[in-house]
């Protein structure tokens, strides 16, 4: 028994001298580890396989926006590339000049168009490019002592005043020549029917004026009466509505612009505003040391 008890005194002392020589020993409850040494854990703590393990969702939300892609999106909608950018206040802004840009822009352009139709029908009704011929031949002697009218055909057949549009009887070759000739205050032509500019001059300039249905057949033509004014109201009004319409797609433009250079800046200041620092250490578990992901995250403003 004596023996035996000293036997199990020189165990424990050669055991106690072996654990005081190797002062880094320490279980961890892995069979690998604990018998093939400590630095296995060390070893692999750093793999990308652990790393990979470790990588949680909101490590992959601190991700980067690209400057770049904030900017193209903002290009074809503005306020998407604020929106990628994390900067919600401002992609409502641009979004929303952009819908009520659009809407403005509609809006009046279709004004615009109900507008010309109007004062198209106005005219088709109440002007005559034949009436305007006949009083032109009637009083141009007069108007230019040095014209022989005999010379101009401005009629095709017999002048007929109920000739309307597109007007088959008036020859506009013939009439463009003869206010030419006679210069003086007529310093325009008058357009073919149904052209832009046809719509236009007779509401613009006094020398067209005898084609309206109330005008007295006289020489003047430098008083027009009310329905050559009334129809240049109108016009302008539908120019008016074009005008507005135009802008704000100056507006949209701008905004497209604006915006995808806005975006671009925002998505460069996320980016220097997040920092992610994200570090593997070990950590004392139950079960011995174990690697432990720790995220910091650095948001300035």
């Amino acid at each position: 028994m004596k023996k035996y008890f000293i036997t199990l005194l020189l165990i424990f002392s050669v055991a106690n001298n072996y654990a005081g020589d190797q002062s880094g020993l320490y279980l961890t409850g892995n069979r690998t580890i604990d018998f093939f040494g400590t630095s296995k854990l060390y070893e692999s703590h750093n793999t990308p396989t652990l790393l990979k393990l470790y990588q949680t969702g909101s490590e992959k939300q601190l991700r980067e926006k690209s400057p770049l892609l904030a900017g193209l999106f903002s290009a074809v909608i503005p306020g998407a590339g604020e929106f990628y950018s994390e900067s919600y206040i401002k992609a409502g802004v641009f979004f929303g000049v952009e819908v009520l840009a659009l809407v403005v822009n509609l809006n009046y352009q279709r004004k615009g168009d109900r507008q010309t139709e109007f004062f198209k029908a106005y005219a088709n009704e109440h002007y005559s490019p034949v009436r305007y011929a006949q009083w032109l031949y009637k009083y141009v002697d007069q108007i230019n002592p040095a014209i022989d009218k005999s010379e101009y055909n401005l009629f095709i057949g017999v002048p007929d005043p109920n000739c309307g549009p597109p007007f088959p009887c008036l020859n506009w070759k013939e009439l463009n020549r003869m206010e030419y000739a006679v210069g003086g205050g007529f310093t325009h032509r008058l357009p073919l029917y149904g052209e832009q500019q046809y719509y236009e001059l007779i509401g613009k300039y006094k020398q067209f004026s005898k084609g309206w249905d109330d005008e007295p057949d006289e020489l003047d033509h430098k008083t027009p009466e009310e329905r050559y004014y009334y129809y240049a109201r109108e016009f302008n009004l539908a120019d008016k509505y074009y005008n507005i319409a135009s802008s704000f797609v100056a507006v949209i433009v701008a905004n497209h612009i604006l915006s995808a250079l806005d975006a671009a800046w925002s998505a460069t200041r996320y980016n220097n505003r997040l920092h992610a620092e994200v570090n593997f250490q070990m950590q004392p578990s139950y079960i011995g040391y174990v690697p432990s992901a720790q995220a910091k995250l650095v948001y300035s403003f």
